[in-house]
């Protein structure tokens, strides 16, 4: 008497399988999207504070800010196309690479054209702002207590609305805070 022995995988078997591995590396790429998100978002915050320092340090030697990049004299300047000279690399005029090793730009560039960091000095030089402008992806700002929250004066006398703009991380000397 023979018996019927049987090797290997039916179809139906190996279909599922595949399922079965389609379904959970999925779940773990929507995971490490998320992941890559929130560390694009903490780079963007460490790219702040050390442009703050680093502002601070060069107002500290030479008693005022650093001029705006690209000839600008009014207006937002950046790598970003928010700014009125989009594409400008050197946005911030002699900070690096003696104060900080090189101008940063966003992470995430490619995200959205309408976003990126931005700078702005007043007329004198005794003040600025620093945006990074619609590109926050995961740690949004949700109150006016975030340190990154920006407060854009509104016309009339008004100043910030009653929610932050969650997606622009924002920092300021003192006297840049409505403008």
């Amino acid at each position: 008497m023979m018996q019927n022995k049987r090797f290997g995988f039916t179809l139906v078997e190996i279909l599922v399988v595949i399922a079965i591995i389609s379904i959970l590396s999925g779940v773990i790429y929507a995971s490490f999207g998320d992941a890559r998100a929130d560390s694009r978002d903490k780079v963007r915050k460490t790219d702040m504070k050390q442009l703050s320092l680093a502002l601070e340090l060069y107002k500290s030697q030479f008693g005022v800010y650093p001029e705006a990049g690209c000839g600008a004299t009014t207006g937002w300047v950046g790598p970003g196309p928010g700014s009125v000279y989009p594409g400008c690399a050197e946005y911030i005029v002699d900070l690096a690479p003696e104060f900080i090793s090189e101008l940063p730009v966003d992470p995430n560039q490619s995200n959205d054209p309408d976003s990126g960091y931005l700078y702005r000095v007043s007329a004198a030089r005794d003040s600025y702002k620093v945006l990074v402008w619609r590109t926050v992806e995961s740690n949004l700002i949700t109150d006016y207590a975030d340190p990154f929250a920006r407060c854009p004066r509104s016309f009339g006398s008004s100043w910030c609305g009653a929610i932050p703009e969650s997606t622009t991380y924002a920092i300021y000397s003192r006297g840049q805070e409505a403008n």
